[in-house]
């Protein structure tokens, strides 16, 4: 049947039309018509790479709406805000089931201090200009404007008894989709990304420099090279199977920034018309003098054949309701609130602004776990296990560590706090689910956005340092029972002054 309809439309596409029509008919869902309602719908049998042929058009696009255009910035800002914050922490596990509690916390320390040797500072930036947190926000940002990201992989450092591990973050320009076609050995290359046989990606063609940038000395430009793909992470958000690239996240709500932004351009010229006061002298020819300037308090004299008409501007009624029209648009298409868009709270209340931000953190945290965590994170934990390995390998064996030990080491990452809308309230209710048995108190702690263990170690250094000084806070019952309360005293400071009185 499909044949037959092929053929038809190849020799009579006019009958073919007909025939469709006919069908559509008997159609159960309107959605499924041709007619005239339809006219605006395109049906295109595309898989999700060739439905975006145009994504770097759309890329340059959506930068330049960025870079112009305040609520696009705006959204931006809040979906890397909400993703990153002030970073994804990583946390060293080690689960080694011949290791006691003390060695177990001297290779956690171990590693920790690596974190806050190269992870917290800008020796992981190759171009030593972020730490891991800010090139975590260099990521997301590239993302939400370009769709897509690279993260090129360094397993070196200049300096050679440094931790051998370095990053590079780099625009999909980078990514040369000029390569195209079957090599030899039979892999293929599709958008500048070589994949093998089995659909696997094997390498990324990229230009040595940034094919848009000024020329750089001792680079090729327009040149590119095979990078294996074990030492590039490629991070975006995959919304249909099969997606081997990502796509600008404005490209839902690109016309309509620009509906905008003409919007607002038109009502400006319309204001500055209708701030101009004119007037207009009407007279008969060759009669009278010129009617000179305006001016506060001015009597002018009019002849007998003249009169005085002055200009109706137009108003600028509507602007507010198409305004928020848009932008409510916007805030649905990027997945984020229409009040962190705007800042416009004049709408709404405490339930309902909650209410939004839980819907908003559901995405929030689908773009971390879904996306950055395990297309950058994890990976990148793999590089740092494997790099500290190399640099301290020789020790743990000095140290009569296990040889396998390596094998239990692992990262974990923890997403920044959410925001609490009302401490008060949140903060009881959290308290009362712990207590209720509804949640474990590392489950809370977690969703704050603190390590649980780090938390437990921050907690006994402050009853330890207190208990070394001799103070004591109302914060701990343990510690306040050892000793006389302080409104006790006061109390019998009290009952003296009365007796004495």
């Amino acid at each position: 049947m499909k044949l037959l309809e092929r053929a038809i439309t190849a020799v009579a596409p006019q009958w073919a039309m007909s025939r469709a029509r006919a069908r559509a008919v008997t159609a159960h869902y309107d959605a499924a018509g041709v007619g005239r309602r339809a006219s605006t719908m395109k049906a295109a049998r595309t898989d999700a790479d060739a439905a975006a042929r145009q994504r770097q058009r759309m890329a340059w696009y959506a930068r330049d709406m960025v870079r112009n255009t305040p609520f696009a910035t705006r959204a931006q800002a809040v979906i890397c805000g909400g993703i990153v914050g002030d970073g994804i922490l990583p946390k060293v596990v080690l689960d080694h089931p011949r290791l006691n509690d003390t060695a177990r916390k001297k290779v956690r320390d171990r590693g920790l201090k690596l974190i806050e040797t190269y992870l917290d500072s800008c020796a992981i930036d190759r171009q030593g200009r972020q730490n891991l947190y800010g090139l975590q926000r260099l990521v997301a940002n590239t993302v939400v404007d370009a769709g897509e990201c690279l993260v090129r992989i360094y397993r070196s450092h200049p300096d050679p008894k440094a931790l051998q591990l370095q990053l590079d973050v780099l625009e999909p320009d980078f990514l040369d989709d000029s390569k195209f076609g079957f090599l030899a050995d039979g892999n293929e290359i599709r958008d500048g990304i070589e994949y093998d046989a089995a659909g696997h990606r094997v390498a990324y063609w990229l230009f040595t420099q940034h094919p848009g940038g000024d020329w750089s000395p001792g680079k090729r430009p327009g040149i590119s090279e095979r990078v294996p793909a074990g030492e590039i992470l490629h991070i975006f958000r995959q919304d249909r199977p099969g997606q081997m690239r990502g796509v600008t996240w404005f490209a839902p709500v690109m016309m309509r920034l620009q509906d905008l932004a003409d919007h607002e351009d038109a009502q400006l010229m319309r204001q500055k018309i209708a701030a101009c006061f004119s007037a207009f002298l009407i007279r008969s020819e060759g009669k009278g003098a010129a009617m000179g300037e305006l001016g506060p308090g001015l009597i002018y004299e009019l002849g007998e054949d003249e009169d005085v008409k002055f200009a109706e501007p137009p108003g600028v009624d509507g602007y507010d309701e198409f305004t928020r029209s848009v932008l409510r648009s916007v805030a649905a298409g990027m997945g984020i609130t229409y009040e962190a868009l705007t800042g416009d709270l004049g709408q709404v209340n405490f339930s309902s602004a909650r209410m939004g931000r839980l819907e908003m953190d559901q995405n929030i945290s689908a773009w971390q776990w879904l996306m950055l965590i395990p297309q950058m994170m994890q990976p990148l934990a793999a590089a740092f296990i494997d790099a500290w390995s190399a640099l301290d390998g020789a020790k743990m064996v000095a140290d009569r560590l296990p040889g396998d030990i390596w094998q239990y080491l692992r990262l974990e990452w923890q997403p920044p706090r959410k925001v609490i809308v009302d401490p008060t309230r949140e903060i009881s209710a959290l308290g009362d689910a712990v207590r209720n048995g509804f949640a474990s108190r590392q489950q809370v702690v977690r969703q704050l956005g603190v390590d649980p263990e780090r938390l437990n170690e921050e907690i006994a250094q402050d009853r330890a340092d207190a208990q070394r000084l001799g103070l004591t806070f109302d914060s701990d019952p343990g510690a306040a029972g050892a000793k006389a309360p302080v409104p006790s005293e006061a109390e019998e400071i009290l009952r003296n002054r009365k007796s004495s009185s």
